[in-house]
């Protein structure tokens, strides 16, 4: 039996998101979709390269033997470019453990060259308090500011702990929507388908969210 939760916070227009929770299926994940070998992430232990392994099919979801995590501080960056144009519906967050989850998550729509100055400054796309839970919990974008991406930026601008942990953990990260063939790609139309960290630090408020355990 699964079960719904609705929270609310604020986005900078004020405005309340009451959208029903998604029903969790892999039929619309678009795993397929992300430029795995190009997903980087800044501030990460062991390299940017480390981002990738929060990419996981479907099946792997559950799967805690790989992790990106913080390095210097508790702030994390993501990159996660597409190999088609998509119009995201959600994401589905897995961390941990306790306070390594991130307090916050931020979205930016195509800004690849995104640091953390940028994300410190910049109201992002949306943005979402993280559910202090270890399993993975899936938040609802507002699918009007998420059509025709190419690459999507996390940005975590710190953990839950209030100080007591030094880094941030990420297990996975999984997109649900729709995508099409960018017109310098072949292929057909589908529908449907199955750095160097500073100390800049994110006050803003969160936007309107809808979330619910899934992925």
């Amino acid at each position: 039996m699964s079960c719904s939760h609705e929270a609310h916070g604020h986005d900078h227009d004020h405005n309340h998101s009451h959208d029903a929770p998604l029903e969790s299926s892999p039929l619309d994940s678009l795993y397929s979709q992300i430029d795995t070998p190009n997903v980087t992430a800044l501030n990460a232990e062991g390299g940017g390269e480390n981002g990738q392994r929060v990419i996981k099919s479907w099946e792997m979801r559950d799967d805690e033997s790989l992790w990106c995590e913080s390095d210097v501080d508790d702030e994390l960056i993501i990159k996660i470019p597409f190999t088609s144009s998509v119009s995201l519906r959600s994401i589905t967050l897995k961390a941990g453990p306790s306070g390594r989850t991130p307090r916050e998550m931020h979205l930016f729509r195509d800004q690849p060259g995104l640091d953390f100055s940028d994300a410190s400054s910049s109201t992002p796309t949306q943005a979402f308090d993280v559910v202090p839970v270890r399993e993975g919990v899936e938040y609802q974008v507002k699918a009007a500011k998420f059509n025709g991406l190419t690459s999507l930026t996390l940005f975590f601008p710190g953990n839950s702990s209030g100080g007591d942990e030094e880094t941030t953990r990420i297990y996975y990260v999984g997109l649900r929507g729709t995508f099409q063939s960018l017109p310098n790609r072949p292929g057909v139309i589908v529908y449907e388908s199955a750095a160097r960290p500073t100390d800049h630090k994110v006050d803003g408020a969160t936007s309107g969210q809808t979330f619910r355990p899934g992925y």
